[in-house]
């Protein structure tokens, strides 16, 4: 099975259409690379970092699979005005998201905490007296 019919069938399940299927497998592969990598990189800036780089490999496999046949027989010259902008237009669209999460996380506070938590043995002095 190649590519294209894998990715026909898994429109075809979803009921998502082609943009929407990228950005779905863009968020996806970022969060599920945050979480998996969790247990072997403590730091979190760089395991997003690592994240993105994932997410952005992962969108330019795919748009080679997609424009495989064009790039083996004609090489990358090959393909069209039509074709290098459908492919930059996909490549946008998985990795968009994650880079905004990205950029959120690490210019903003808009993911941190909003209590600080104090520690056991202060919280433990406070209640004895």
């Amino acid at each position: 099975m190649d590519f294209y019919t894998f990715k026909i069938g898994v429109m075809e399940a979803t009921g998502l259409d082609r943009d929407a299927l990228h950005i779905y497998v863009g968020i996806s592969v970022y969060l599920l690379s945050l979480l998996l990598f969790r247990s072997m990189i403590k730091n979190y800036s760089f395991r997003s970092f690592i994240a993105l780089v994932l997410v952005t490999s992962v969108a330019l496999l795919g748009e080679y699979l997609d424009n495989r046949q064009t790039i083996n027989e004609l090489g990358v010259s090959g393909l069209g005005n039509a074709e290098l902008k459908e492919s930059i237009h996909d490549i946008v669209n998985t990795c968009l998201w994650p880079y905004v999460i990205f950029a959120l996380s690490k210019w903003t506070k808009i993911f941190h905490s909003t209590t600080k938590a104090k520690p056991m043995i202060k919280r433990q002095r406070t209640m004895d007296y």
